[in-house]
């Protein structure tokens, strides 16, 4: 089996090879204007105050953080930022943070966010968008819930994006099936029907091509769903207690991520996992985030890829728990709060959101874009299924960083994937290191909740 899958962070490493951010320009002050008498020494300049934006080093994020910056620059003859991408950004982040050199404003994903509003390294941004009755109001809570922490916002998120909403699909695979995937499933029956149509093996049964993989790092995601669907619960909020060791766990995993390999064989460990296996063009269909797409589109250009939405457990309709996205914060250590603050209520208009979510061919994390008509456009409109169901999804609770839930994830997939484990030890496997890591984040951070 291909273990050497990108995490999304390593991702971020291969981003920086494909042509990252566009250089900015400096910006200098205009020169001062002659006195009106035509004597003398011009007025000085206003002080100017320049503000950086640390971001994740990402070509999508990059152009889309550079637009805004330069736009925002244009109407602020006083103020300056300054996009700085970095690479391996949580933990950049962190030494930044911790050395006292972070950027003024930092770009961190939801995910990401808990540990740094727990040590106080955020500013609180509650009032600059409009209390929090306004931001219930205006915000979904599967995004905004990541940033808040003990009646405080400390994020604006921009960009509504998770695993488990449903599946990418290699469209040149299925072209050559004379097949056209649907806009969304509605039955899991069908889903393993076309998966199988789609898989293709050599001479010696070996799969050459999987119907369907559900391989990948970020997947605890489409887990965490399908327990929903069945009524039944994965974590304990107040004790930080995991439980996947349930009849609708097993079933979740045993279905999802069990069957596609021993009982439907439409997948093979043999086979790269998905990020790699569908831009290799050796998977039809591939369980994995949404925004693949926009980044296919520079890191895999040779290839052409679609989306479906995935069904729900026995025909429910899907429970999508989505991880936050990505948004922007402020250093709790910077020297101009008030300035920075003031590119985070820029952020906070409809406007200036949608060109955000086109450069990342993503979902809103407000409700007065659900609407938007550019979801209808034809760029747009392979989104409209997920866009039906963004409002009613749910967080994964408060577990501290979901990229730590990954990590204990993936590796037990992997030995699943492989035979090497049974459904159950997984299960029992997954609850005791997720408790743990639930536990250890709480007392390294102070979390509390």
């Amino acid at each position: 089996m291909n273990k050497s899958q990108p995490t999304r962070r390593q991702m971020l490493r291969l981003s920086a090879g494909f042509g990252a951010a566009a250089a900015l320009v400096a910006c200098a002050p205009a020169p001062a204007e002659p006195a009106a008498d035509g004597g003398g020494e011009a007025a000085p300049d206003a002080a100017m105050t320049e503000l950086s934006l640390w971001s994740m080093q990402y070509p999508p994020h990059d152009f889309a953080w550079n637009m805004l910056a330069d736009q925002f620059n244009e109407a602020n003859d006083d103020l300056t930022i300054t996009v700085a991408p970095q690479t391996d950004p949580l933990t950049t982040y962190a030494a930044g943070l911790s050395a006292g050199t972070a950027g003024d404003l930092i770009s961190i994903h939801g995910a990401g966010a808990a540990s740094f509003i727990a040590t106080n390294q955020l500013l609180p941004i509650t009032e600059t968008l409009g209390g929090m009755g306004t931001i219930k109001d205006r915000f979904f809570s599967a995004v905004m819930d990541y940033y808040t922490y003990q009646g405080e916002v400390y994020g604006i998120p921009l960009h509504n994006n998770t695993p488990g909403i449903g599946f990418i699909t290699n469209l040149d695979l299925w072209g050559e099936a004379g097949m056209e995937p649907p806009p969304t499933y509605t039955h899991w029956d069908d889903v393993w029907q076309d998966a199988k149509t789609l898989t293709q093996t050599d001479d010696g049964g070996n799969i050459t091509v999987a119907g369907l993989s559900m391989r990948n790092s970020h997947n605890i995601q489409y887990l965490c769903g399908a327990i929903y669907e069945q009524g039944g619960t994965y974590l304990n909020e107040e004790t930080g207690e995991w439980n996947i060791n349930t009849p609708e766990g097993i079933r979740a995993l045993t279905e999802l991520f069990y069957d596609p390999i021993f009982t439907h064989e439409v997948d093979s460990p043999d086979l790269p996992v998905v990020f790699l296996g569908l831009a290799e063009g050796r998977m039809a269909m591939g369980g994995i985030w949404l925004d693949y797409i926009p980044y296919a589109a520079t890191a895999f250009p040779e290839g052409t890829f679609g989306f479906s939405m995935r069904p729900g457990i026995d025909g429910a309709d899907p429970v999508v728990v989505g991880e936050g996205g990505w948004g922007l914060n402020v250093n709790a250590a910077t020297e101009n709060p008030e300035r920075a603050l003031e590119f985070i209520a820029y952020l906070d208009d409809d406007d200036i959101m949608i060109q955000w979510l086109q450069s990342q061919h993503s979902l809103p994390c407000v409700f007065s874009l659900l609407d938007h008509e550019w979801y209808s456009s034809d760029e747009a409109k392979f989104l409209q299924p997920a866009l039906a169901t963004v409002q009613d999804w749910v967080w994964i609770g408060p577990v501290g960083t979901k990229y730590a839930m990954d990590n204990i994830f993936f590796p037990a997939l992997e030995e699943l994937s492989l035979g090497a484990i049974s459904v159950e030890d997984m299960a029992a496997r997954l609850d005791e290191d997720l408790t743990a890591k639930v536990q250890s984040f709480r007392e390294d951070t102070g979390y509390q909740w």
